[in-house]
């Protein structure tokens, strides 16, 4: 079974980032005393945990996410973009080559 301690990681970026707790509080309207009760919880709600997240502008349900097992599966759309774009650049590469090679052969340069 997966265990995830919420509050050990709400902690740990708390420390890394040296978030203030009384700052998030009024940024998130989450009392001051329930974030720190947020940070000993092993659990949290997600809704919560979404709040915490938007106040820091920071995806702590990735960071869940990416502790999960890898054969895990997910509806999540999978982002293509830089694959298209190596493609893109390859095929650049290559009509970029063959260009060289023509030139090459118009200046009389054996290649």
């Amino acid at each position: 079974m997966v265990s995830i301690d919420i509050g050990e990681l709400l902690s740990a970026y708390f420390k890394r980032k040296r978030i203030y707790k009384s700052v998030l509080a009024r940024k998130t309207g989450i009392g001051y005393q329930s974030i720190i009760k947020h940070q000993k919880a092993k659990t949290l709600r997600v809704d919560t945990l979404l709040k915490i997240s938007e106040g820091l502008e920071h995806n702590f349900l990735m960071d869940i996410a990416v502790q999960l097992p890898k054969t895990y599966t997910t509806d999540a759309p999978v982002d293509t973009t830089t694959a298209n774009e190596i493609e893109a650049l390859k095929e650049r590469i290559k009509l970029l080559e063959a260009e060289k090679q023509i030139l090459l052969q118009v200046i009389g340069v054996k290649g």
